[in-house]
């Protein structure tokens, strides 16, 4: 039987310790201190913590439209048998700027922390609520270690200038 764990601390703490940072120079990928997340496409770089290389796999779909949101990136684990958990480790969502100023409050809430933005493009980050693991298991606790990794440090990313 599945237990699940809530990373309630989860937003509140990303809210706290996300640093949107400024584009690096045109031409360059920004220096990362651990693993670098970017997609060309969206145009946004995350400086992911180093266990997060090889345990996620992305992909890029629009789950439910939402007017100005261009890109919907999901990250999700990659289980020790290499299978796929359905629930997001993250999720990463491309809007046109007028479009997420337009949101209320509890609207952007349900599309977590912007942490990168430019003249034309927000990007909002929502992380796992809870692990869907089982509890205990080797899994669970690789699962675990990521989120607390993403969590013990500000988050750096970048979204590249101009059009999507």
């Amino acid at each position: 039987m599945s237990r699940s764990r809530r990373w309630s601390f989860a937003l509140p703490l990303l809210l706290v310790l996300t640093a949107a940072c400024g584009d690096p120079p045109a031409g360059e990928l920004p220096h990362a201190t651990g693993h670098l997340f970017s997609d060309e496409l969206s145009g946004i770089a995350l400086d992911l913590p180093t266990v997060w290389a090889g345990r996620y796999q992305m992909s890029d779909s629009i789950t439910a439209p939402e007017p100005g949101l261009e890109r919907e990136l999901t990250l999700r684990f990659v289980r020790a048998d290499s299978g796929v958990v359905a629930t997001p480790l993250v999720v990463i969502r491309v809007f046109e700027a007028t479009a997420w100023n337009a949101l209320s409050p509890d609207g952007t809430a349900r599309f977590g922390a912007r942490v990168a933005d430019n003249a034309s493009h927000a990007v909002a980050l929502a992380m796992a609520a809870e692990n869907p693991l089982a509890a205990n298991s080797a899994d669970a606790l690789a699962f675990d270690t990521l989120m607390i990794a993403l969590n013990q440090r500000p988050l750096r990313a970048w979204l590249r200038p101009g059009p999507r």
